[in-house]
């Protein structure tokens, strides 16, 4: 007797959608799971009808051009492993689908005329500096061409933007923060955001700041530039001076707050180097948690640094079927904004108290 989609989802106790989504190859869906659906699929024998393997996605994407292009971002902050790996999960995702890919970079937001476009594009993948308001203002012809065009952000849409986005739950991840240092029995927190006007770090912020109140504790936040500012092409924090200033302020709080969130993995790292300058070690004199999960980055970091996998080869993935859903509807539906749950990393830099 031939096996049902829906038995098959009583079977593995998920719901009929999430069966559906495994054999589409959704990125979304755990390894694990995925597994487990297609080895009790291939134990009862449950067999897909014919041509419904992947046929949405790669038949609207097959054949087309899509740009996978940066605004105003230094190539350093493209290096940062979060965002490279990204990018590497949309140019998988595009290559899956059979699409051309049309790789660009625009530091400034006013390119010379060789490097503008001259290709037919169907859709574009985006990533453009989460801070201040440039890209979103804006008038140049590039940026009146991206406008028309099916558009996807990655990792976050720039203020005043177009298009939909796909990001982590920023918010969530510093609700989670907090919530995981107050467990562990810090009553004093800090966040510590180098970067007051990044998007994706202010959201960060907010979600550390409400809860941790919400649930009795004292937090402080530590939002502010360095002296030098920040200007495009965007950086990333790569010199302990970027937050030097952030740090004496919390040493100078009397309580001194015992447990620290960065606001990326960036400034985590150079957050320990500043906090080491002032003689103090992570996880004994004071605990630190931070976002991204950029093992690269911080693989040398002593005690290793507990953060949040934001599962960025994923979102890039993600952004690629956002963009074949926007391509296939490109008018009458709103913008959207996909967000992925991130996951905790435990590692040694969060003492017990």
């Amino acid at each position: 007797m031939k096996v049902t989609m829906r038995e098959l989802a009583e079977a593995a106790n998920v719901s009929i959608s999430t069966v559906s989504r495994v054999f589409k190859g959704d990125p979304t869906i755990s390894a694990k799971r995925a597994e487990q659906i297609r080895a009790l699929a291939e134990s009862m024998n449950y067999r897909r009808p014919q041509g419904a393997v992947g046929e949405g996605l790669g038949g609207i994407l097959r054949g087309r051009t899509i740009g996978l292009m940066s605004l105003g971002m230094d190539r350093r902050l493209l290096s940062i492993p979060a965002v490279s790996r990204a990018i590497n999960g949309v140019e998988a995702g595009l290559s899956d689908a059979g699409a051309h890919v049309l790789l660009r970079h625009f530091p400034q937001l006013a390119p010379p005329t060789s490097a503008k476009l001259s290709q037919t594009l169907d859709g574009v993948i985006l990533l453009g500096s989460l801070q201040g308001e440039e890209i979103g203002r804006e008038q140049n012809d590039l940026m009146k061409r991206l406008r028309g065009l099916p558009s996807v952000w990655l990792l976050g849409k720039p203020l005043g933007c177009w298009g939909d986005s796909v990001c982590s739950n920023s918010y969530h991840v510093g609700a989670w923060a907090a919530e995981y240092l107050i467990k562990r029995g810090h009553q004093r927190l800090a966040v510590l955001n180098p970067k007051p006007d990044h998007q994706q770090f202010m959201v960060r912020e907010d979600g550390f700041v409400a809860h941790g109140q919400r649930l009795g504790a004292s937090v402080i936040c530590l939002s502010e530039a360095p002296d030098k500012g920040w200007q495009l092409p965007m950086q990333p924090p790569t010199d302990v001076s970027d937050v030097m200033h952030l740090v004496d302020q919390l040493l100078e709080m009397k309580p001194r707050p015992t447990a620290v969130f960065a606001a990326a993995d960036s400034v985590a790292t150079l957050v320990y180097r500043a906090l080491a300058t002032r003689g103090l070690q992570v996880g004994k004199d004071i605990s630190v948690i931070s976002a991204n999960n950029d093992e690269p980055l911080i693989a040398g970091l002593h005690p290793g640094l507990t953060t949040f996998d934001i599962h960025a080869e994923q979102i890039g993935r993600v952004a690629v079927q956002q963009l074949a859903c926007r391509m296939a509807q490109p008018v009458g539906m709103p913008d959207v904004e996909i967000q992925l749950e991130a996951s905790l990393v435990e590692r040694e830099s969060v003492v017990k108290l």
